[in-house]
């Protein structure tokens, strides 16, 4: 089982800026466009959200592993509530956690099954967006 220690984080993607040494690019899930940051190296896996101090709304943090396994994230250095979007390699949401607050810190979450996509979005998102196992990633 993969554990990521990991602050807080496609196939299709569409525009790139590079912003550091992250990529943002734009996922869609149910009709909505999401500018995402991605973290596909264990650097900025690991570091993921920590210490930034907020994240807008439209926007997110996106997670592509190398492969499949249930990797769980937790809330170090977190500094605000988010939800967690569980996604297999084909694409669908298979878990999500809502409202994951940075007071449950040492928990770790783990998604339901093999993954290879995680997305981070502001507490209220997956709601907002109607993001739930099933809805499909693009």
């Amino acid at each position: 089982m993969g554990l990521i220690i990991i602050g807080g984080s496609v196939f299709l993607f569409f525009g790139q800026t590079p912003i550091g040494k992250s990529e943002v690019k734009i996922i869609k899930i149910n009709d909505v466009s999401i500018e995402v940051e991605v973290a596909d190296t264990y650097e900025t896996r690991k570091l993921g959200l920590s210490g930034k101090p907020d994240l807008p709304d439209g926007t997110g943090m996106f997670f592509i592993f190398e492969t499949p396994d249930q990797y769980g994230f937790w809330m170090k250095d977190m500094n605000f509530a988010i939800d967690i979007v569980w996604i297999d390699e084909n694409l669908r949401v298979v878990n999500v956690e809502r409202g994951v607050l940075p007071e449950t810190f040492p928990q770790v979450f783990y998604p339901n099954k093999a993954v290879k996509y995680v997305l981070e979005l502001p507490a209220g998102a997956a709601v907002k967006y109607r993001i739930d196992v099933g809805a499909v990633v693009q």
